[in-house]
């Protein structure tokens, strides 16, 4: 069993060299991917480190850590990097293997992604308000973040009732198709 999961993680890497950046090799860890993420200081394991250990094959340690579910895919590391290694697409890659090996660390990671899919699978789009209080009860925090909601009301920032999108059937195809 122990070599079977060796050869899944080695698949991941060899995926990650051959469709995501075959430059991934290039990083020599100057670290500015991380100076510029807005989430390093709260990730196990940085930017450049992810990198490092996808070259070293430890991608074990990566999907038993919080930083890809913790990415903003905000795409600064990708653009900061003088290699241009592609940073952010391996972060998303990542955690699309981690969902599909249903390794997650984090407890909410997994509600949050089953309950983001599930709405988007039934909705179209995703419906924040469902959301955000399905994951409150799930999580045990009932009242967590209530002090925002009446600024956010009043900005009118979240909608109070879902809007469906004509393609429904199509997006419910997709995300039942990859999970």
């Amino acid at each position: 069993m122990e070599k079977q999961h060796q050869n899944y993680l080695t698949a991941i890497r060899d995926e990650i060299v051959k469709e995501i950046d075959p430059g991934i090799y290039n990083c020599y860890q100057c670290g500015r991917c991380t100076a510029g993420c807005p989430l390093a200081d709260v990730y196990e394991y940085q930017p450049n480190e992810i990198i490092r250990l996808v070259q070293l094959n430890r991608i074990d340690a990566i999907l038993n850590s919080n930083s890809v579910y913790l990415c903003a895919s905000c795409e600064i590391c990708s653009s900061r990097c003088p290699q241009e290694v592609k940073v952010s697409a391996i972060m998303n890659h990542l955690r699309i293997k981690s969902w599909q090996n249903r390794s997650f660390k984090l407890k909410e990671s997994l509600n949050f992604y089953r309950i983001f899919l599930g709405i988007v699978e039934k909705l179209g789009r995703s419906f924040e308000p469902a959301l955000i209080l399905i994951l409150n009860l799930l999580n045990g925090r009932f009242f967590n973040d209530m002090d925002l909601v009446p600024g956010i009301l009043i900005r009118r920032k979240i909608k109070l009732v879902p809007e469906l999108t004509r393609q429904r059937k199509e997006v419910s195809a997709i995300i039942k198709k990859y999970l």
